[in-house]
């Protein structure tokens, strides 16, 4: 093997060797956030049964919007599809409110193979929507 294809070889490894750290360096989670305006007397387990049926209803249309993973009232927070995981695939969503507060985050991630935005912003849009109609009805 002549210097020139050592050299060469050698090159293109080093090329492959830095992209492929540079990607790793590159990726971030597709996110969006909100602030939802609640009565403060709405009790959380109402807020998060609405949240549970919002993301239900959205799932219809969408099957990037897994189910509830982690919901704890005393604290005032609700997770889906396994929200502080760096590489899942899907709609996530974290959802915090202290009892009694009258506004409730909303934090949403919406990545797809490689990162892709699956168009977050949007989602976070209908899931407000969503949101908004059912803290707005009364229980049946």
């Amino acid at each position: 093997m002549t210097p020139w294809h050592r050299i060469a070889q050698f090159a293109g490894l080093a090329l492959v060797a830095s992209a492929c750290s540079m990607s790793a360096a590159v990726r971030k989670t597709p996110m969006a956030s909100a602030v939802l305006r609640v009565p403060a007397d709405l009790p959380n387990q109402r807020l998060f049964d609405c949240a549970e049926s919002s993301i239900a209803t959205l799932s219809e249309t969408s099957s990037s919007w897994p189910k509830v993973t982690r919901e704890d009232s005393a604290q005032g927070i609700l997770e889906s599809g396994d929200f502080p995981e760096a590489n899942r695939s899907g709609f996530r969503l974290r959802l915090e409110r202290p009892p009694g507060a009258s506004q409730a985050k909303l934090a949403l991630k919406g990545a797809g193979a490689y990162f892709v935005d699956l168009g977050v912003d949007q989602a976070m849009q209908d899931l407000k929507t969503a949101l908004d109609r059912c803290v707005a009805t009364q229980p049946l």
